[in-house]
């Protein structure tokens, strides 16, 4: 869920956590997971410890749920730790190239909205977007709708593609959410790529599909680690 690094130094937040409750819709399928993100300072200098964390859920018709988890862990440059934030933009177009994949995304500011997070209400600012996905299998096109908080921090997502759609929002932090906490070095670091929840949603759901033991509902499986 990193967002892309660009050549900007990270200023923000060197330590801390955000969780995001996912649910996934598509062909008769529904799935639902917690995804957490946690950077903590490593023992090496100029390195952290970046880990994401997945307990997903998978529902099919006339069958019992199954359960996976999936858990990641790798030391990263401290000065291009990421959380999910999106900077305040008007209008902008973004690429990233990976192994196999390439994104090309537009963003726009849409509005403001009102929420409600643990009790307080905030201001959130609205964006809409839409991404084509490139990979060897083809092009597929996902619109959607993003909302963040005034420090910054993604609160909510939604994302449609052909019939299918995600939505993420953000269930706990201990990151800064209020105006001004968030270091405008990192606003500009966090530029490379504004939607780095979508991102890395579809990476972890990809990682357990590809790594899945399932089980009933409730059933603890081993966590698998990827280096």
């Amino acid at each position: 869920m990193a967002s892309a690094a660009t050549t900007t130094t990270y200023s923000g937040p060197s330590s801390g956590s955000v969780t995001y409750a996912v649910t996934a819709n598509g062909n008769g399928t529904t799935e639902a997971a917690t995804i957490t993100e946690t950077i903590t300072p490593s023992s090496t200098a100029g390195q952290s410890i970046l880990s994401l964390a997945s307990s997903l859920t998978l529902n099919l018709p006339s069958m019992s749920p199954s359960s996976s988890n999936f858990t990641y862990s790798h030391n990263i440059n401290s000065s291009s730790a990421m959380f999910p934030y999106l900077p305040a933009i008007s209008g902008t177009n973004y690429t990233y190239s990976g192994k196999n994949v390439t994104i090309a995304a537009k963003i726009s500011q849409s509005g403001t909205s009102q929420a409600t997070f643990q009790g307080k209400a905030y201001t959130m600012t609205d964006y809409s977007f839409s991404l084509a996905i490139t990979t060897t299998n083809g092009t597929q096109t996902v619109t959607g709708t993003i909302a963040a908080f005034p420090s910054d921090l993604v609160y909510s997502f939604t994302g449609t593609a052909n019939s299918g759609t995600i939505q993420a929002t953000l269930t706990s932090t201990s990151l800064p959410l209020t105006a001004g906490q968030a270091a405008p070095a990192l606003q500009a670091a966090s530029a490379g790529i504004g939607i780095s929840l979508a991102v890395g949603a579809i990476a972890l759901s990809l990682g357990v599909r590809m790594k899945r033991h399932s089980g009933t509902a409730g059933t603890a499986n081993p966590d698998h680690w990827v280096d």
